[in-house]
């Protein structure tokens, strides 16, 4: 990270990458998770969705062939860019954009659903900017609309994460007062260069909250969070999956 690039830019920049791009056309092609198609056919309304971060259409491709319809945005022009190459490998017509999720495109009450998959919320840098994405969902959400997202939850349950954590707290709230610099700007914030399924370049940003805090942004939005699970909860079959914080929570915009 260099002194002018920006968080943003790192985050743009590690999912541009050829083998991250191979690696998601590759993910795009085996399909929904088992626990995401339970809870699309729970609480997913018939009409359209603007899936946020679609990446290269893991979950757009799905929607669409259920009978939604999807539009697909993503902050990285190379995800966008392998979405469209794989629309067209698999004949389906769908309107894949680059998009901003903290200043969407769309008018007021555009969609039935919202969905934001695979933690690309986390990817969100500074607590004000996830807020707003938030807030830009609610905006563009139907009343009685439903938004789905998942998101890292912090726990700190097994030794190298207490570890990890306290080393980060000494660094951020003590040594920065002495003039240490730090590429983490708040509590959560992580980098990191492998990832559960791929390996970026050079390193990658990510921040991980508490549950609480998850919840307390999605209730000062407006949201109502009629539903909150574990992913590998959700689905047995997906019990071995390592990484099991991935947590979903389902929230629906009342009617006013």
């Amino acid at each position: 990270m260099t002194n002018k690039e920006s968080i943003k830019e790192i985050v743009i920049r590690e999912f541009s990458s050829k083998s991250v791009q191979e690696t998601y056309k590759r993910i795009t092609k085996q399909g929904l998770w088992k626990s995401e198609e339970k809870l699309f056919k729970k609480y997913l309304k018939k009409g359209s969705v603007l899936d946020v971060g679609c990446g290269s259409g893991r979950t757009t491709f799905p929607l669409v062939r259920m009978g939604y319809k999807v539009i697909g945005v993503d902050l990285t022009p190379a995800m966008i860019k392998s979405a469209k190459e794989l629309s067209k490998e698999f004949k389906i017509k769908v309107d894949f954009r680059t998009g901003d999720a903290t200043d969407l495109e769309f008018k007021n009450e555009s969609f039935d659903n919202v969905l934001f998959s695979w933690n690309g919320w986390n990817f969100i840098p500074e607590r004000k900017n996830r807020l707003k994405a938030l807030k830009e969902i609610y905006r563009v959400l139907k009343p009685n609309g439903y938004f789905i997202f998942t998101s890292h939850i912090r726990k700190i349950r097994r030794l190298a994460w207490i570890k990890f954590w306290f080393i980060q707290w000494i660094r951020m709230y003590i040594l920065r007062l002495f003039g240490y610099k730090m590429k983490e700007k708040e509590w959560g914030d992580i980098f990191f260069k492998k990832g559960s399924i791929v390996e970026f370049e050079r390193e990658q940003y990510i921040n991980i909250p508490k549950l609480s805090e998850v919840k307390f942004l999605i209730k000062k939005v407006g949201f109502i969070l009629e539903y909150n699970e574990y992913k590998n909860t959700i689905s047995t079959s997906e019990k071995r999956v390592k990484r099991a914080n991935w947590m979903f929570f389902v929230c629906r915009k009342p009617v006013q």
